[in-house]
């Protein structure tokens, strides 16, 4: 062992590289190219330490000459009518300078990022790799190493990230783009059941553009930070720091949902490329989190419809194929919540059928059960099962009450709103829940607002 290793190892402490000078001209460092920028956010980040802002500079110079000369001759004999001349000379010069709102933007975060000081979590390098891990624990240089408690709300972070949609948006986006290319070139969807396959995903593609409403959830993953476990203790820490030591680590992922209006290139050209890009944010929740939820909408309904929020973070990772191997659990709920709204119905009305009569209702709701494939399929079974308890009827059925019998099926039966996707995700519980348990495990997820992202 080395001198300078047995003293890091015994005194030393890890170290960040301190920062180069830089030179007043500009340079390549100084290149900053935005992919997505919060202006509402920047700015009030900026007002709060510097006071205020201005929009913009502008100036101007106007010079102005007019000269008119006008000169006529009237006489009152017809013969000789009117005489007349009219000169007019007139110049005019107009210098405007206005900074665009970007540029402007572009100063205030230029001004931003170079205060020092206000990142708990900034881009930067270890001196040495640590030699050992009691040197590692005396680490406190939180761009090099943070404890999960330490990444608290509200804290700045920067980090280098291979950027990434959400599979909840890749999903929203893939089906929409196939739905319209099968309206346009239907043949093409024909052969292999993939237009079948489409109409599955309708409804559930349909809920998550209503539910994002202009909202883009990305999840990132950090390039030069993991998360390690030290004394049943989780941080974030830089790699480069850790090669020399034989540790376990996780991937660190980076989720946020950011607004379609702010992003400044095609989404095409950012989110499914994987490319690498800088990002810049604000700690929404202490902590490494566990799991997180995409569509924020969605939590308002959670007290209403609990099921709704785990079927979204689920459809994102159900394949884009017929599962028609799975299609009979979904039938027989469909099956089942039909007959519970029959006989419900009946019970309402205060009638009994004959024989004959429930022999035809059964063979109706054998017919119908198989309509399960989309929530319009669905609605169509309930009403044709409506038309014809009305038909045989003592009493007519409102509405109101036809749809609370429906609700109630659907509840008592376990008939869920994503009907197509409830086979699928029982068939990968049912098969992987191992997997997904393990899969689960291993996400380290950090909860951010996002400022900028940029290269």
């Amino acid at each position: 062992m080395s001198i300078r290793s047995w003293w890091q190892n015994r005194w030393g402490k890890p170290r960040k590289q301190a920062p180069e000078a830089k030179p007043e001209e500009v340079s390549k460092d100084n290149l900053r190219e935005f992919v997505y920028l919060d202006e509402v956010s920047l700015r009030s980040l900026l007002s709060s330490l510097k006071g205020d802002l201005r929009d913009g500079t502008s100036e101007g110079f106007n010079d102005a000459y007019e000269i008119e000369a006008a000169t006529s001759v009237e006489a009152s004999n017809p013969l000789v009518g009117k005489a007349g001349a009219s000169s007019r000379f007139q110049t005019s010069n107009s210098t405007s300078i206005q900074t665009s709102r970007k540029a402007t933007v572009q100063s205030w975060f230029r001004d931003f990022r170079a205060l020092n000081g206000i990142r708990l979590v900034e881009k930067a390098l270890p001196e040495a790799a640590a030699v050992s891990v009691e040197t590692l624990k005396r680490t406190d240089e939180t761009s090099l190493m943070v404890s999960s408690d330490g990444l608290a709300r509200g804290e700045l972070v920067e980090f280098r990230v291979e950027l990434a949609a959400d599979p909840v948006y890749h999903m929203s986006t893939v089906t929409s783009e196939l739905a319209g290319m099968a309206e346009d070139y239907p043949e093409m969807f024909t052969a292999g059941g993939g237009a079948g396959v489409l109409q599955d995903f309708a409804p559930v593609r349909k809920v998550l553009e209503r539910l994002l409403a202009g909202l883009v959830p990305i999840r990132a993953v950090a390039l030069d930070y993991v998360v390690i476990e030290l004394d049943e203790t989780e941080y974030v820490v830089h790699k480069d720091l850790i090669q020399d030591l034989d540790l376990k680590s996780e991937p660190l992922q980076i989720v946020g949902v950011t607004e379609l209006l702010a992003y400044w290139k095609d989404l095409r050209r950012v989110l499914f490329s994987e490319a690498e890009f800088t990002l810049l944010a604000r700690i929404s929740r202490t902590g490494i989190q566990p799991s997180w939820t995409p569509v924020k909408l969605a939590d308002i309904f959670r007290e209403m419809v609990p099921e709704l929020v785990p079927q979204i973070n689920a459809a994102g990772k159900v394949p884009f194929a017929p599962q028609a191997d799975t299609a009979s659990p979904a039938m027989q709920k469909m099956r089942e919540a039909l007959t519970h709204y029959a006989s419900h119905a009946l019970k309402l009305s205060g009638t009994t059928l004959e024989c004959a009569q429930h022999a035809e209702l059964e063979q109706l709701i054998e017919k119908l059960h198989v309509r399960v494939a989309s929530v319009s399929d669905q609605h169509s079974a309930f009403k044709v099962l409506h038309q014809w308890i009305e038909d045989h009827a003592d009493e007519s059925i409102t509405s109101e009450q036809s749809h609370d019998l429906r609700e109630n099926a659907r509840g008592e039966t376990g008939l869920t709103l994503f009907p197509t996707l409830e086979a699928s995700l029982a068939n990968a519980t049912s098969q992987a829940s191992l997997e997904q348990k393990t899969r689960a495990e291993r996400e380290r997820l950090l909860d951010v607002e996002i400022i900028a992202i940029y290269w």
